[in-house]
């Protein structure tokens, strides 16, 4: 089985998801258990790998072959930037600190 990316949309896609932990930090609420925290983690990556190859389709015209392995590209280059990276480089912080709105979590 032969597996084709485009060097540029797969370089993209993976410079985003280095970083993406960060956005989903911001999502992300304290009080939630760690398995929608993981969901929520997931849905991101999907989500910013369609972006990638919907930006790529606009630019180019060209539908990127294997798309099921850009998107696996893109939930483990998000979970490993968390796991290796992220999470003591700021992004347990910044979900600890977006998120501390008095302990209503938004809730009047």
């Amino acid at each position: 089985m032969d597996i084709e990316l485009p060097a540029i949309p797969a370089g993209i896609l993976t410079l985003l998801s280095v970083f993406a932990p960060y956005v989903i930090a911001v999502i992300n609420r304290p009080s939630w258990s760690p398995a929608a925290k993981k969901v929520v983690a997931v849905v991101a990556a999907i989500v910013l790998a369609a972006v990638v190859m919907l930006f790529y389709y606009v630019y180019t015209g060209d539908v990127i072959p294997s798309w099921p392995a850009l998107i696996l590209l893109a939930v483990v280059v998000v979970q490993a930037s968390y796991a290796l990276v992220t999470r003591d480089g700021g992004a347990k912080y910044l979900e600890d600190r977006t998120n501390s709105s008095g302990g209503s979590d938004g809730v009047a």
